[in-house]
């Protein structure tokens, strides 16, 4: 079985420790690859380090700055952010989005730092891993121009993933149809998150990912530890049940999906 974590945060200090060990756990339970999402400049230099160090084959960076963070997104961070993603390592433009629940920036300039994002993204041909809490339905006249203007539409590849996605499922479907993935994580076995399981069920396999969201948001067993990628599994039995079928197949459909998110990217580094 071969899994694709499609969002993580290795280059976290939580597993400074650790980090070989976590990555030894995640090959021998089958994750492939993990994507490594940056939330600021610092973080996002880091996980191209991670991905320069080699210690796995088959680690993707992305490069952004989180919701969070957009206050510190200056016009010359931004413009290093658009250097980097120059880089032939990185995947994605990621983690951006919005974020109306901490509101840890103030809504103006996470949008506006989210439209600029979204632009470098559109200028270098990248995907965009995006992070909504409280603001599925403001993402949309983002995304929406976005979606008209990504070369990638024209490739016929996915245009972003929406990770960790906490929306509806009518939500899920009308981003599905614009050309997003939708990813759900271990939240998704999470006793009240009833909304998720319907997710699982009734989207597409074609538009459907899987990720970890590490170190944040861990198994239903595990809850107030440190999650990691090895837990990825769990993800894919949660959508499995969901849907009535074998975990090798949402394996199999979510780790291509994954890999035509990413492009020659994945082709070039994801183990077979």
């Amino acid at each position: 079985m071969r899994l694709f974590d499609s969002h993580c945060h290795l280059q976290d200090a939580r597993f400074d420790k650790d980090r070989k060990e976590v990555l030894k756990r995640a090959s021998a339970a089958g994750v492939a690859a993990v994507v490594v999402c940056g939330e600021d400049l610092a973080s996002s230099k880091a996980a191209i380090a991670l991905a320069d160090q080699s210690v796995h084959p088959s680690i993707l960076p992305a490069i952004g700055f989180h919701p969070h963070e957009a206050a510190g997104a200056t016009d010359a961070a931004l413009i290093n952010i658009q250097k980097l993603a120059a880089s032939s390592q990185v995947s994605a433009i990621g983690e951006i989005g919005l974020d109306f629940y901490r509101e840890m920036a103030p809504r103006h300039v996470q949008r506006s730092v989210f439209d600029a994002q979204l632009a470098i993204a559109s200028d270098m041909s990248l995907p965009v891993s995006i992070h909504s809490r409280d603001a599925e339905e403001d993402l949309r006249p983002h995304l929406v121009p976005f979606a008209s203007k990504s070369p990638l539409k024209a490739q016929g590849r996915p245009l972003g993933v929406l990770h960790a996605f906490g929306g509806t499922l009518r939500q899920a479907s009308e981003y599905a149809e614009l050309g997003f993935l939708i990813s759900l994580t271990c939240s998704a076995g999470y006793p009240r998150n009833s909304e998720a399981r319907r997710i699982a069920a009734n989207l597409p396999f074609s538009s459907l990912l899987i990720e970890t969201d590490s170190p944040a948001l861990p198994p239903q067993s595990s809850r107030g530890t440190r999650n990691e990628p090895a837990n990825l599994r769990i993800v894919a039995e949660v959508v499995a049940e969901a849907r009535g079928v074998a975990v090798d197949l949402v394996a199999t459909a979510t780790t291509a999906n994954a890999e035509a998110l990413l492009g020659e990217v994945a082709e070039k580094k994801v183990s077979p």
